[in-house]
């Protein structure tokens, strides 16, 4: 459909329907950055798992994940934006 733009994806977002083959994930907050093979996530966690459950997997450890003010991470995917 000619004129219609394509909405970003979001963390409830599937590796279904992210089809990159490499994804790569970074931190505005704490500048960590890095990447993961989708085939290989998907090998482990099925194409279904949400881009939500692969943040708190990336972020295991981060302090600002569970701070007492809620989640301050900046962990997020690039490939998620448009």
């Amino acid at each position: 459909m000619p004129g219609k733009t394509k909405k970003p994806l979001d963390l409830s977002s599937t590796l279904r329907q992210v089809r990159d083959p490499i994804i790569e994930v970074e931190c505005r907050a704490c500048g960590h950055s890095g990447s993961y093979v989708r085939a290989e996530l998907v090998k482990k966690h099925r194409a279904s798992v949400t881009f939500a459950r692969l943040r708190r997997m990336s972020a295991l450890g981060c302090d600002r994940l569970v701070a007492a003010e809620g989640d301050q991470c900046g962990t997020r995917f690039p490939c998620l934006q448009t």
